[in-house]
C-alpha cells in the first residue's frame, strides 16, 4: 500500500488533545488545593475543640471575667479563621464544577474530532482496498487474457 492517510484536521485534534491535557492538569490543582483546604479546615477545627476542651477543664467551675472574656475573644478568632477557610473550601469547589465542566467540554471537542477521524480513515482504507481490488482483477483480466490469447 503505497497509499499513507492523512487527516486534514490533524493539528486541530493535537490542539484539542492539548487543551483537554490543560483542562484536566487545572481541575487536578483545583481538586489538590480543595483537598488541601478541607485538611487545614479539619486542623483548624479541630484545634478549637482543643482549646475548649482545655478551657473547660482548666475552670473547674471557678470563674474569671477577665480570663473568660479573653477567651472568647480568642474564639471569635478561630471561629472567624474557620469561617474564612470554609469559605475558601466552597470557592474552591465551585472552580471544581467550572472546571470539571471546562475539562468534559474540551474532552468532547476531542472525542467528535477523532470520530471524524476515525470515519475519514475507514473511508481511506475502503477507497485503498477497493483500488488494490481494481489493480488484482485487473492483473487476473491481463493474464487470463495473455493464456487464452495463444488458442484463438
Amino acid at each position: 500500500m503505497s497509499q499513507h492517510f492523512e487527516f486534514n484536521l490533524q493539528k486541530v485534534l493535537e490542539l484539542r488533545y492539548r487543551l483537554e491535557q490543560q483542562a484536566a492538569a487545572e481541575l487536578g490543582r483545583f481538586q489538590s488545593l480543595e483537598s488541601q483546604a478541607r485538611a487545614k479546615l479539619t486542623i483548624q477545627e479541630k484545634e478549637r475543640q482543643e482549646q475548649l476542651a482545655a478551657w473547660r477543664e482548666r475552670n473547674h467551675g471557678q470563674l474569671d471575667i477577665g480570663e473568660l472574656e479573653a477567651y472568647q475573644r480568642w474564639l471569635e478568632v478561630l471561629d472567624q479563621v474557620i469561617a474564612q477557610q470554609k469559605a475558601l473550601v466552597e470557592e474552591l469547589q465551585l472552580s471544581i464544577r467550572d472546571q470539571t465542566d471546562k475539562y468534559l467540554a474540551a474532552r468532547r471537542k476531542r472525542e467528535t474530532l477523532e470520530k471524524l477521524r476515525e470515519k475519514a480513515y475507514a473511508e481511506f482504507r475502503q477507497e485503498v482496498l477497493g483500488k488494490e481490488q481494481r489493480e488484482l482483477d485487473d492483473i487476473a483480466a491481463t493474464r487470463f487474457v495473455q493464456r487464452e490469447a495463444p488458442f484463438s
